[in-house]
């Protein structure tokens, strides 16, 4: 095939050729998972069930998610025997790895009498995602008393976590007041203001419900001696601490966010494994001397990665390594963390510094894509799903808000095929089953044969990035046989799934939100929707819609409500209605917009016009050529002539974000010259290239 041919553009516009640039950054903005919560200070993943998360209520009860739904049924309500308000409460829950099986969980929590405890309980025999509250047991420590005096009402840390050895891991304060009056992060004698690590796979006759493993580093009294269930000394008040998943590609290593005195927030690392450490509080704030009398334990005193003054923000949120999907390569092995006074949020990358240390630069603060300090609210908490997914939980607005990338959101009809953020001009052909493909970064042609749209096989292309790594992979579906082929762009390896029959029409998209595509189909005979998740293998049915007279519906899935993951939605061309069922609250909606009957004949093309990171419903009537759009950010309604669907120009519309500037750009195709028309939105150019001939298919066709 021929280059591109840049032309003269016929509509009272001078024609600008796309050319290379450099790749347009990702943009981070929030997205409501779930809302309606009281002073919530956790997020946590079920290790048994994908779909389901709890939330921590610092006034005493633990709510269950499932499926984005807050249950009106809590999990478990220990309301009558905390102490709660200011840094007390129910602060802490943890599942072990053998949760599915044992049914057992931790919770630290303040009791009646401002004293911390660890509890275990078990889920309900009956009811899964009910717990039972006659199974409490409260942790022995050192085998004499089940509380943790704490002798001031703050400071009481709280955070609970399994480690990747499988252990449970729990954080605890200095005991309170301020400058730690008792110095008690640097007495070997008692718990507090250290990280301590127990074993709690004993039985449930176990009197202690714990025991030291063999390995914590003081147990052989060296270098000091001290208390055996300590893993670390020297935290002044830790407000989580997480462990760099492996399950998901990470090191093992744990990070902790320290609150600071008066003049210093840190991050603390700690390698894989290595006990023992001293992070030198009262000492040192954060990487500064601070009270010298009497001197630490012990030394050497290890220094944070990572600090920020009180000009800054003056309470730190740890958070987590990020190791998910969905935004990308470039925020994979990044440690994002909050400040909750000052309502902001950043990331930072780790290297090795050799030893198993870690160092931490390229500090970015993402508080202004995120909707700013308002929108964002007091951080008390970082959570992920199953699947590595960064979710921020708002104290003050009582909400779970998930962190998305806006560019990377529509894979259904992605042509993105050199990752570059920028959609590229490509179509294939069906006579010889070969792609075509201007790549946007480089102008460099690419031309890979893969399917055959001519009968007995009669494939359809389903472009889409099924293995995760930001590129479009050429695929198509066998609409003869209902396999799909794909060629994944990560390592050229081939794929091949059965999904669907003959009849049915492929609907890929990111049902699970996992960042990858799933093969997908709709059955216009019976409306079901069959979707096989990439991130869990199970399949998902639905029936949504009606493909038959005299409804005629047509599939348009996208995600309309922003929080990254597929959306089941039809536009009836019957009477212009568009049935959506949000997946992140599991709500129908209904909106009429455009015609789908004579003489208008509208062609509904869904996309992000306003780039505020939701799908906009929007039509196309090809009699005028005019684009008719509402959009989600503020709900006005937009109209733009671009295009003729009248003989003999016959253009098919193909909108997407041809500029990498986050919004969707009117397009169009015209098969009779090949000619691609598009408006750029970030400047408002207009461009025309030629690419394909009469008869090919542009990989960015709506529905």
């Amino acid at each position: 095939m021929a280059r591109p041919r840049v032309l003269s553009c016929s509509w009272t516009c001078i024609a600008v050729l796309i050319a290379a640039a450099t790749p347009a950054s990702g943009q981070l903005r929030l997205v409501p998972y779930v809302s309606g919560l009281s002073a919530p200070v956790e997020f946590v993943q079920d290790p048994s069930v994908p779909s389901i998360q709890y939330v921590v209520e610092q006034g005493g009860t633990i709510r269950v998610i499932q499926g984005g739904v807050v249950l009106a049924a809590p999990f478990l309500d220990i309301t009558s025997i905390i102490s709660g308000g200011g840094e007390r409460g129910l602060l802490g829950l943890a599942f072990p790895r053998d949760y599915a099986v044992s049914g057992r969980f931790f919770v630290d929590y303040t009791d009646t009498s401002g004293n911390t405890r660890v509890a275990r309980f078990k889920r309900s025999a009956i009811n899964p995602l009910v717990a039972d509250p006659s199974t409490r047991f409260d942790l022995r420590w050192g085998g004499t008393q089940s509380f943790i005096v704490q002798p001031f009402a703050n400071h009481n840390g709280g955070h609970l976590a399994f480690g990747p050895d499988g252990y449970l891991y729990v954080a605890l304060g200095d005991g309170g007041s301020g400058d730690d009056p008792q110095n008690n992060a640097q007495n070997p004698g008692t718990l507090l203001g250290k990280l301590l690590r127990i074993d709690v796979n004993v039985a449930d006759s176990d009197p202690n419900g714990y025991v030291v493993p063999a390995d914590n580093r003081f147990t052989d009294n060296i270098p000091v001696a001290a208390l055996p269930e300590i893993w670390a000394f020297g935290v002044r008040n830790p407000w989580k601490f997480t462990f760099d998943d492996p399950s998901l590609g990470g090191t093992g290593a744990m990070l902790i966010g320290d609150v600071g005195q008066a003049s210093f927030e840190e991050v603390d690392y700690q390698p894989p494994g290595v006990g023992g450490r001293n992070y030198g509080w009262r000492t040192r704030e954060g990487a500064h001397a601070h009270i010298a009398s009497p001197p630490p334990a012990y030394l050497p005193l290890i220094e944070p990665i990572l600090e920020y003054d009180h000009s800054v923000g003056s309470s730190i949120t740890g958070g987590f390594v990020y190791r998910g999907v969905a935004l990308g390569a470039a925020y994979k092995g990044r440690y994002f963390f909050a400040d909750f006074i000052a309502g902001r949020i950043w990331s930072t990358s780790l290297f090795p510094v050799g030893g198993g240390e870690a160092g931490a630069t390229t500090r970015v603060e993402h508080t202004p894509e995120l909707g700013g300090s308002a929108a964002i609210g007091n951080v008390s908490a970082f959570g992920v799903d199953a699947v590595g997914e960064l979710y921020v939980v708002s104290y003050s607005s009582g909400r779970i808000l998930k962190i998305v990338d806006t560019q990377r959101h529509h894979v259904a009809r992605t042509s993105n095929f050199d990752a570059d953020k920028k959609t590229d001009i490509a179509v294939w052909r069906p006579s010889t089953g070969v792609w075509y493909v201007v790549n946007s970064s480089s102008g460099a042609i690419v031309g890979r044969q893969w399917g055959a749209g001519f009968s007995p096989y009669d494939d359809v292309p389903v472009p889409g990035d099924y293995d995760g790594d930001g590129k479009t992979d050429v695929a198509v579906w066998r609409s003869s046989t209902g396999v799909w082929f794909v060629i994944r762009s990560s390592d050229g390896g081939v794929m091949s799934r059965q999904w669907g029959a003959t009849g049915d029409r492929p609907v890929p998209g990111d049902y699970d939100g996992d960042g990858l595509t799933d093969f997908a189909v709709w059955q216009p005979s019976t409306g079901m929707w069959k979707v096989l998740p990439s991130s869990s293998g199970g399949a998902i049915t639905r029936q949504w819609g009606a493909g038959f007279a005299p409804y005629n519906d047509v599939p348009v899935p996208a995600d309309y409500d922003g929080d990254g993951v597929t959306d089941f939605a039809v536009w009836r061309a019957s009477t212009g209605t568009w049935f959506i069922i949000n997946s992140s609250t599991g709500v129908p909606v209904g909106r009429q917009w455009g015609a789908g009957y004579a003489p208008y004949n509208d062609v509904p093309v869904p996309g992000d016009y306003d780039g505020d990171g939701k799908v906009d419903v929007a039509v196309w009537r090809p009699s005028l050529g005019i684009w008719f759009v509402i959009r989600s950010s503020d709900g006005s309604s937009v109209g733009q002539q671009w295009g003729a669907g009248f003989a003999p120009y016959n253009d098919v519309p193909v909108p997407a974000d041809y500029d990498g500037d986050g919004k969707t750009d009117f397009a169009v195709w015209r098969p009779s010259t090949g000619v691609w028309w598009v408006i750029r939105s970030s400047d408002r150019a207009l461009i025309a290239v030629q690419w394909g001939v009469s008869g090919d298919i542009p990989t960015t066709k709506s529905p």
